[in-house]
């Protein structure tokens, strides 16, 4: 028997563990270069991660409104305004809504919303709607943003403001207020339920960052002066604004014809200490809600008070002091509605006046914009015709007729990146065809789809195959009419595809030729009108359902490559799916599903700019890809950006 020698023994067991290391680290660099599974997954099981960069929440939103009032709102992820180098709120222009609806004639909205996955916990809602709050803060809790708008629900204390509880100096009072700045000489009688109507033609004709039109700026200085001779009782009524202001607004009294110096030493009085009505986040209280109404007080040219009945030939002016109810003594910038008096401002006219039917309105502009909607009241008198001012009229807005009208737009954009080996991973370096869009989206008063305006850009083919790109809308194809408005080419079967009765728009046939190999890239305008107006939560958002159809084969069993879990078209090779390296289930409605962590195609929403290193993976490209796809996308939201 041969004897054993433990030295040599014991070297060939360590030339032979040093062998199989070797040759294990040789194995895992020749592995795929992305699995972050490590294998440990089962192969069979597709990734339930739907590499979205998107998330899907529900909107609750209600309003306190007239009967039939709908209001125009927007949802911001951070807060839309700024505080200018004056000491102004203004509304920022380096971010846009990321979702704008409508609600109903009850002030509610209710529905699915889809925004950027990138966001925190905060919501922001504006409307530059009057009669209700301009901003309100919200949270995002458990995907759902919930939020119930009133004036008491935006009103903070009035320990949180540094408020006057006497008139500044120089100024005289009606009577005394709370410490919100709430007249306790509000006059119920004379109050009124502002109308749907009376409140969306002040919307209509002064808008929220438009400039107003010349007729309506003017001194607007109301002059007593009743045909038959009476005397008149004069009132006021607060509507509101848009301003972020807390101003105080007041009036003065003199004889018409007076000279300058009569009216510049007319007593001020003071009718709302705050106006204030716009939003919980500038920490200030809420005092007014809109019709609520004040009974003037004639003072005559020698500043004594003759009661609440004004004969004909008194003039009465209006002031406004910028954002006095937020300091202590009442301070901030004058401005009066008799021009002369604006010395700060060279004179300029800080207000507008106009009337419907005989609801006079009369708007100051608190700044420096041109749009003179910050803070409104209306101006009556008994009788009504000892006021009649020489203001222009405006047709009541009536309630829309028909469904054609555009209420309002949203503007998406985003990069979308496919694969064209599917249903075999390829190299997965996500570039085989990169397009760019920017989609808006018009939507009439019952958030219904009107028409959308597409734009895409071929920026990148890293393919060598030929590949068209294509997209879907959720509507048949009888109810589109389909325009290129840029960039028509010879692609005989570009617009709607003739064989397909579900919308879809065929818009280049091949990726390599519209990017000249990479040398150049190629926009197209597409303009889709639809016949009868489309349920906006049934049709879904931009980029709707984009897709790739490989080899450039526009017949049908062709190869098309969509969006995690967007169902192909009918002229799909349907037996390519669970095949490869795809675990798609048709039949449970599932698509284009691997088992590794990786999507066949990925849309970025927001994104400028997308790249990735040729024949490398997308991880190398993006190392924080990697974390974001092993968190399921809990993590690393922003990796692309």
């Amino acid at each position: 028997m041969k004897q054993f020698n433990l030295s040599q023994t014991s070297k060939m067991l360590t030339t032979l563990l040093c062998s199989i290391m070797i040759a294990f680290a040789f194995a895992s660099c020749e592995q795929d270069v992305y699995n972050p599974d490590n294998g440990k997954g089962e192969e069979n099981t597709p990734n339930t991660f739907p590499f979205e960069t998107t998330s899907s929440i529900q909107l609750n939103v209600k309003y306190d409104v007239p009967e039939g009032y709908k209001v125009l709102f927007e949802v911001y992820l951070e807060n839309p305004f700024t505080i200018d180098k004056d000491g102004q709120a203004v509304k920022r222009t380096d971010i846009s809504p990321v979702i704008t609806r409508m609600t109903d004639g009850n002030g509610a909205y209710n529905g699915k919303e889809v925004i950027t996955a990138d966001r925190g916990n905060e919501a922001y809602i504006y409307t530059s709607y009057i009669g209700v709050p301009g901003l309100f803060k919200a949270t995002i809790s458990d995907n759902a943003i919930n939020a119930e708008i009133n004036y008491e629900s935006i009103s903070k204390d009035a320990s949180n403001t540094r408020a006057y509880t006497n008139a500044p100096t120089g100024y005289y009072t009606l009577g005394t207020w709370n410490a919100k700045g709430r007249p306790n000489y509000l006059d119920t009688e004379g109050e009124l339920s502002l109308s749907a109507s009376i409140l969306n033609t002040i919307n209509k004709t002064l808008p929220e960052g438009k400039v107003c039109p010349d007729d309506y700026r003017q001194s607007t200085d109301f002059t007593v002066n009743d045909p038959e001779g009476r005397k008149a009782e004069v009132f006021v009524r607060f509507i509101g604004g848009t301003s972020s202001a807390a101003s105080t607004f007041g009036y003065y009294c003199y004889k018409s014809g007076a000279n300058q110096d009569a009216i510049k030493n007319a007593k001020k009085y003071i009718i709302f200490p705050n106006t204030f009505t716009s939003s919980d986040h500038w920490n200030k209280p809420v005092a007014l809600k809109g019709g609520e109404c004040v009974k003037l007080h004639y003072i005559n040219e020698n500043g004594v008070d003759q009661g609440t009945e004004f004969p004909n030939g008194v003039s009465i002016g209006w002031f406004l002091i910028n954002d006095a109810y937020s300091t202590s003594n009442g301070s901030g910038t004058r401005f009066h509605s008799t021009p002369s008096l604006n010395t700060n401002d060279n004179g300029r006219t800080h207000t507008a006046a106009f009337r419907i039917n005989d609801f006079v309105v009369l708007s100051f502009e608190d700044w420096s914009d041109s749009d003179y909607n910050d803070v409104m009241f209306n101006v009556w008198s008994n009788p009504i015709e000892a006021i009649a001012p020489e203001v222009p009229e405006v047709p009541e807005e009536k309630p829309e007729e028909g469904d054609q009208s555009i209420a309002y737009r949203m503007t998406y954009n985003g990069i979308m990146a496919f694969e064209d080996n599917w249903p075999a991973k390829g190299d997965y370096d996500l570039n085989d065809v990169i397009v760019k869009y920017k989609s808006v989206m018009s939507f009439n008063t019952k958030n219904e789809v009107l028409n959308t305006e597409d734009t895409f850009t071929a920026l990148w083919s890293g393919a060598d195959y030929k590949n068209g790109f294509a997209y879907q809308l959720n509507t048949d194809r009888s109810n589109v009419t389909t325009e290129f408005t840029e960039n028509p080419s010879t692609f005989t079967a570009q617009g709607l595809d003739a064989d397909i009765n579900k919308a879809t728009v065929n818009v280049f046939l091949n990726a390599l030729d519209e990017t000249g190999n990479n040398t150049k890239t190629s926009t197209y305008k597409i303009k889709n009108t639809f016949k009868m107006p489309v349920d906006h939560e049934a049709f879904g958002v931009a980029p709707y359902n984009p897709f790739i159809f490989v080899h450039s084969n526009q017949g049908t069993s062709r190869t098309e490559v969509h969006l995690i879990n967007h169902a192909p078209t009918t002229k799909a090779n349907m037996e390519l799916f669970h095949s490869g390296n795809d675990l798609s289930d048709p039949t449970a409605g599932l698509y284009y599903v691997a088992a590794e962590s990786y999507p066949f195609a990925i849309h970025l929403i927001d994104a400028e700019t997308f790249s990735t290193e040729e024949k490398k993976s997308i991880d190398q490209s993006y190392p924080k890809f990697s974390n974001w796809a092993k968190t399921g996308g809990k993590e690393d939201k922003d990796w692309y950006k």
